[in-house]
């Protein structure tokens, strides 16, 4: 009988985190930390408030929660790699948003290189990434995945990225991310060709299917 309570409490401590999880007016949790779909608002009407601002280039809202997320995990991140995020340099004036994005290029400049060798899936992802943005044509047959490899490996950048996202990954990971499912699972990229990324981060899971696009 005690097994079955034990159990019995467990099943009721899921059911509770799922519920605390699936409101349709928050567009992420990070930790126990909240950004609500008011805060999204808010930081884009800030954006959208300054003088002369160009409609087109407004953030969308995947990428200001896209970046209330990274600012977070990554600040976890640094932690765990026991390393100080130096004050990012900014202008008084700024909107919060840039502000953020400041402290979140601080926080990814102060993250200790972690190289991790290529395998050939890896090298493979960076390659049918660079041929989805057009940045390498398949149908030349120099662009052939062999005769490209061991370009792409070159310079340890790819090797770089791949080590910044297991850091964060595995910070993403321990914070408990959940995302709304309006905004998908965020992927934000750490190495880029010029027409796109290379290679991406995957940051949370979705909240619950409970939430909807409000």
């Amino acid at each position: 009988m005690r097994r079955l309570t034990a159990a019995a409490g467990i099943f009721a401590a899921m059911l509770a985190l799922a519920a605390c999880r699936s409101n349709p007016n928050v567009a992420a949790y990070v930790g126990d930390q909240t950004f609500t779909e008011d805060q999204v608002t808010k930081l884009v009407d800030e954006v959208k408030s300054l003088p002369n601002m160009d409609p087109q280039n407004l953030p969308e809202r995947y990428e200001v929660v896209q970046l209330l997320v990274m600012d977070k995990v990554c600040q976890q991140a640094a932690q765990t790699a026991g390393v100080t995020v130096p004050p990012p340099q900014t202008q008084s004036g700024q909107p919060e948003l840039a502000l953020l994005q400041a402290r979140m290029q601080a926080c990814r400049e102060a993250l200790p290189s972690k190289p991790v060798t290529p395998t050939d899936a890896d090298l493979r992802e960076v390659y049918d990434n660079g041929v989805a943005v057009g940045a390498i044509d398949p149908a030349n047959p120099d662009n052939a995945f062999d005769k490209v490899k061991p370009q792409l490996a070159a310079g340890g950048q790819v090797a770089d990225a791949l080590g910044d996202r297991v850091q964060l990954v595995q910070a993403a990971d321990k914070l408990g991310v959940s995302i709304n499912p309006r905004y998908r699972t965020l992927s934000f990229p750490l190495l880029a060709f010029n027409q796109g990324p290379a290679i991406s981060a995957a940051l949370g899971q979705q909240a619950s299917t409970a939430v909807t696009n409000g």
